[in-house]
């Protein structure tokens, strides 16, 4: 298969830009190439409205409308499929937020299933709640960080804002108490969390939103029966290219890990509570294309062009923004086949709801099962004592 790859909305790692709070990534897949065969049908959208190259933001609705036949035709020619991806950029600072803090494996007061199961989505909302502009701005700074040893006094400054809001919220005291013995262990033990990075561009939004985009690529290429990518083809941009290329080799060596390990190994990953609700060949990343990325000027790749208006389009259509019936057309002949995934609020709701959802009625607990429920919580209670702050 061939796949050309686009994004919209990258401010790098300013997560903050009003005007851009999406990133969003196109991925463009066909059985055969369009960089060699859509030649014919390109000159003619080219010719149509003289212009060197297909580009949404420059063309706008009034010219794209001019040639959304000829996209229509070339559609059908290639029967291309297209997937969609995104992360709503403050959202993405608030997950980090979470993960720096509430790592059970580092923060000695969190409970395993705050962290390791879809009662982590509760917990973010719940501290989306306590959270403005100016909280994920430092939150995230803190995160990118190179020296986070210079910045013990900020850390200690934001937790304990954290924990004074969240003594001041209208949350029930569960939950009051979940937040406030983690933001506590961080206040003690400010260092033992998860802040700082020695490469910010491997957190950035770019490489992990690209993440989504490998696993689609090797979801394409196991629903079609193929065994690797004739190539993949990413637009040119010179900050996150490499990310990009990183992004996919560390893919590559944990879908290699998982082929090589062994019947009971992969049995154990299968069965974490985070993958409950995800299939087999997603969570042990089977087809991942071995293929080299390609970096390449979308003026010389048809493909790159392609996948550039399917996004604009695609990112109007989700935001309700005006477009023509032609394009509306357009669009309907790719997105009813379109995967799609991302960082977003309402995504985490939808999956806890779902959790929650497949979990027996409090009614049909046996007294034996309330029992060791609240004797977990009450020995964890004790371990948190014990822990000195």
């Amino acid at each position: 298969m061939f796949f050309h790859i686009d994004e919209s909305g990258n401010t790098g790692n300013n997560l903050f830009d009003a005007d851009q709070p999406r990133l969003s990534y196109g991925l463009l897949s066909s059985k055969t190439n369009v960089d060699a065969l859509g030649h014919a049908l390109h000159r003619r959208m080219l010719n149509e409205i003289n212009q060197p190259t297909l580009h949404a933001n420059i063309l706008g609705v009034e010219r794209l409308t001019r040639i959304a036949p000829f996209l229509v035709e070339l559609q059908e020619k290639m029967r291309f499929d297209f997937d969609y991806y995104f992360i709503d950029k403050p959202v993405y600072a608030l997950v980090l937020l979470f993960d720096a803090i509430f790592d059970a494996g580092l923060n000695e007061a969190v409970r395993w299933d705050t962290y390791w199961t879809p009662l982590r989505f509760l917990v973010i909302q719940n501290l989306w709640t306590l959270v403005d502009e100016d909280i994920l701005k430092e939150a995230w700074r803190l995160c990118t960080h190179k020296h986070i040893d210079s910045q013990v006094p900020n850390i200690i400054a934001l937790l304990n804002e954290l924990k004074a809001r969240t003594l001041a919220s209208k949350l029930d005291p569960r939950s009051k108490e979940i937040l406030c013995d983690a933001f506590s262990y961080g206040i003690a033990h400010p260092l033992a969390l998860d802040f700082g990075t020695g490469d910010e561009k491997i957190i950035s939004p770019n490489a992990v939103a690209f993440q989504f985009v490998v696993s689609a690529m090797a979801r394409r290429l196991r629903n079609k029966g193929f065994k690797d990518a004739m190539s993949i083809v990413v637009d040119q941009q010179t900050q996150f290219n490499r990310a990009q290329i990183g992004t996919h080799h560390h893919q590559k060596l944990i879908a290699d890990g998982m082929k090589r390990a062994s019947v009971g190994d992969r049995q154990r990953v299968l069965g974490h509570p985070l993958y409950r609700d995800v299939g087999a060949d997603e969570v042990l990343k089977r087809g991942m294309p071995q293929a080299d990325i390609t970096v390449s000027s979308s003026g010389i790749s048809i493909g790159l062009q392609i996948v550039d208006v399917y996004l604009w389009i695609t990112n109007r259509l989700l935001v309700g923004a005006d477009l023509s019936p032609e394009l509306r057309y357009l669009g309907s002949t790719f997105w009813k086949r379109a995967l799609r995934d991302g960082i977003s609020l309402e995504g985490m709701a939808h999956r806890f709801n779902e959790f929650v959802a497949s979990l027996p009625a409090f009614e049909a607990l046996t007294p034996e099962q309330n029992a060791l429920a609240q004797r977990v919580m009450e020995e964890h209670r004790a371990k948190v004592k014990t822990l000195g702050f």
